[in-house]
């Protein structure tokens, strides 16, 4: 099972990004790829924020990514994990999301992080492969 980040999503949805071949090939090359929801959250606001999608494409685009990535919920078990190895692991402010999402992955038992940031997750999630498109 292979854990696909936020970048990897909104390039895949994104057809003017200019890593879009890349990050499609991502969700259809890996088998069984997986998020969780707070992702899907992070892809709606990158799209509809950084790249200035309207609002309605933004939420389409980012909806359409349950046909092909399964999502699922965070749990309050997530949360606290991610926050109790805060320390451990070295992070501080905004890095508790991919601290979040790693430790997701590791529920899940991923084998791979497909990210187009690595250097996020070399520190919360060094167990587990991480790849770039």
């Amino acid at each position: 099972m292979t854990f696909l980040d936020t970048g990897i999503m909104v390039g895949a949805v994104l057809k003017s990004h200019p890593e879009h071949s890349a990050c499609l090939s991502a969700l259809e090359d890996f088998e069984r790829p997986f998020t969780n929801a707070h992702a899907l959250a992070e892809t709606f606001a990158t799209l509809s924020g950084f790249y200035k999608v309207p609002t309605e494409v933004a939420a389409e685009l980012t909806l359409s990514l349950r046909d092909t990535v399964e999502v699922e919920e965070l749990g309050l078990a997530d949360y606290e994990t991610a926050i109790k190895e805060a320390r451990s692991r070295g992070v501080m402010g905004g890095g508790i999301y991919d601290s979040l999402h790693a430790t997701f992955a590791r529920r899940k038992r991923a084998l791979q992080i497909v990210t187009r940031n690595p250097s996020h997750f070399e520190h919360v999630a060094p167990d587990i492969e991480i790849l770039t498109p």
